[in-house]
């Protein structure tokens, strides 16, 4: 047998396998008549369709792809002009129903025949589609952000640079792009930037962090800080990507700050954030007699500078600052340099300067105020001592009293009574004179007695509904004496009923003492009005009189402790000046005990003067 015969037979079965195991879906279509005629596929394509492209043995393409003339036209394009053709499409499988991205490439077989290889590119075309987004997010990031950024190539020519690095040199896009670096600094930054890329290029550790000066258009010099990293993974090879922020203004406060610092009359300390001691000004150094070297740098944990009993609240202030807290100031004590040990207020914060966190510790000298603080509390206490014997010895007194003075009341009533008709005219008029300075000395220390319950809070109520106009009405029935002895005209304008929860004891007081006061500083012939009437949910009680009023600084001694006011001179003879100063005090208590509240009105000197009490009715 011939060796250079081919055995037909045997090369179609191999042309065969080779067509079956290409790893892309591809089909084969021939022409018979006017169509193409599917009539054969590969095991990629069986696959890709489930098995299913069986059923499609035989069928024209006009009927397969009647809803989709390009790739029928695209068909007849590659068998009528006889060339290949590429695209991609999304295409729709019948046999699975799944939508994919296809690259398509169609191939002129002679005679009639067109081979179809598919590529699957779905992941593909969605990665590309997300790259895309990913590049106008970054893209939009870098161009929005408050820091100028910037790439430039080995040459340090500009290859990008972002709308706010043109704001901060003030040029254009434009203008930038291409231009060397080192045009846009002054000489002093040209010489550092020019010393780190040599030391870069030896192999030197550069810090990526530093400042510089920038010239803008104008000429204006800003103060920069770049952040700077170099890269190979760009195109175009080593590229340096770097991040400008203009730190001019910030410069200036920092320089306003130090400023401060060294001039502040208070100690000023500050602390990193693990406890070290950075800096300190000169006031904390005279202040507490140490030299700098003795604190800079030093963790104020190792600082034999506190007592042991003020570590607690120090490292709690500490955590707090840590925490982003803010914490409240406090005193402790600290040692100075010679041993003296000095109270201190402590304020702490956090400051930023050059990008860096720091604690800022402003310490105030308290010492003396301390000092006074002691002193006040030691009087204090001896005022609080000296208080509580006067409660002790107007209750011891005004007990002490009651006894004789009782005895005194009893035994003058009872001369009265037996010996009225033995006694002569002088007898009887001493008598009497006993009788009512006992009575007087009786309500002065039960007002002591009442006093003394109210500053130690058991001045208590018994309180039960009663019809106040008919307490006011017994009482003014009861002074009707003292009322006629004086010529003065009483008028009541009362509801028949008014109702309130009240104490009736200490409410027969509170109206006793306020006619009574009424009467004492009315003139003869003159007017007193009671009025009761409703207001909303409250009873207004109202004791007018026409008599001598009070001027404003009268009425801010009213109702205190002892507040007895003293007037005297021409045209005041009618006044009853008699009295303790307590009965108004008094008065207000217990309005204040009813939940009410009690006021008075006047117009000034001889213009009356009008007492409002308001209760509530329920």
């Amino acid at each position: 047998m011939n060796e250079n015969k081919f055995d037909l037979k045997t090369l179609k079965i191999d042309y065969d396998s080779i067509f079956k195991k290409i790893p892309t879906p591809t089909y084969l279509w021939q022409k018979r008549d006017q169509d193409l005629i599917l009539i054969d596929y590969n095991n990629a394509a069986k696959e890709i369709t489930d098995g299913k492209i069986i059923n499609y043995l035989g069928t024209k393409a006009s009927e397969l792809y009647e809803n989709q003339p390009k790739i029928l036209k695209d068909l007849y394009l590659c068998l009528n002009e006889q060339k290949p053709i590429s695209r991609e499409i999304n295409y729709h499988y019948q046999s699975t129903g799944r939508n994919k991205e296809l690259s398509v490439i169609y191939n002129f077989i002679p005679p009639n025949l067109v081979l179809v290889h598919t590529k699957d590119i779905t992941e593909q075309k969605k990665a590309e589609q997300e790259l895309r987004e990913n590049e106008i997010r970054y893209r939009s990031i870098v161009e929005n952000s408050h820091d100028g950024i910037l790439i430039v190539n080995e040459n340090y020519q500009f290859t990008y640079v972002n709308n706010q690095l043109c704001k901060i040199l003030d040029y254009s896009y434009d203008e930038i792009i291409g231009q060397d670096f080192r045009n846009f600094l002054d000489d002093e930054s040209k010489k550092l930037v020019a010393d780190r890329y040599v030391r870069r290029q030896r192999g030197e550790k550069v810090p990526a962090r530093y400042e510089f000066n920038v010239v803008r258009k104008n000429g204006e010099k800003r103060r920069v800080e770049i952040i700077s990293t170099v890269t190979t993974e760009l195109k175009g090879g080593i590229k340096t990507i770097a991040q400008i922020l203009d730190i001019t203004e910030r410069e200036k406060i920092e320089k306003k700050f130090r400023k401060i610092f060294e001039d502040s009359p208070f100690s000023i300390v500050l602390v990193n954030l693990k406890g070290k001691i950075i800096d300190c000004n000169p006031a904390t150094l005279k202040y507490s007699g140490y030299e700098k070297e003795d604190l800079v740098g030093k963790n104020f944990r190792d600082l034999k500078l506190f007592h042991p009993k003020s570590f607690p609240p120090l490292q709690e202030t500490f955590n707090q600052l840590l925490k982003g807290d803010k914490p409240n100031d406090f005193d402790i004590q600290m040692y100075k340099k010679n041993g003296d040990l000095v109270w201190i207020n402590l304020q702490a914060s956090r400051v930023k300067l050059k990008s860096e966190t720091f604690f800022q510790v402003i310490i105030h000298n308290i010492t003396k105020q301390k000092q006074a603080d002691l002193l006040i509390r030691e009087q204090i206490r001896k005022l609080e001592v000296l208080n509580q014997i006067q409660k002790e010895f107007i209750t011891r007194a005004s007990h002490e009293l009651k006894t004789p003075l009782m005895s005194i009341s009893g035994a003058s009533e009872l001369l009265i009574d037996n010996y009225n008709d033995k006694l002569d005219k002088n007898a009887l008029e001493m008598l009497g004179m006993i009788q009512r300075n006992n009575e007087r000395l009786i309500y002065l220390a039960n007002n002591l007695l009442d006093i003394t319950r109210i500053d130690y809070n058991k001045l208590t109520l018994n309180k039960q509904p009663h019809n106040i106009c008919d307490i006011i009405r017994e009482i003014s029935n009861e002074m009707n004496l003292f009322l006629k002895k004086r010529k003065i005209n009483l008028i009541m304008n009362l509801p028949k009923t008014v109702v309130l929860n009240i104490d009736k004891i200490r409410f027969e007081q509170v109206i006793t003492n306020l006619i009574s006061n009424a009467i004492k500083n009315t003139p003869i012939n003159a007017n007193i009005e009671i009025m009761v009437k409703h207001k909303g949910e409250t009873i207004i009680i109202s004791i007018s009189d026409t008599g001598i009023g009070l001027t404003k600084d009268e009425i801010s001694k009213l109702f205190t402790k002892f507040g007895k006011i003293e007037r005297y001179g021409e045209g005041l003879e009618f006044l009853n000046i008699q009295g303790s100063g307590l009965g108004l005090y008094l008065t207000k208590e217990i309005i204040d005990l009813h939940e009410g509240t009690i006021s008075v009105e006047s117009a000034g000197r001889n213009m009356g003067a009008n007492f409002i009490i308001e209760l509530p009715l329920k």
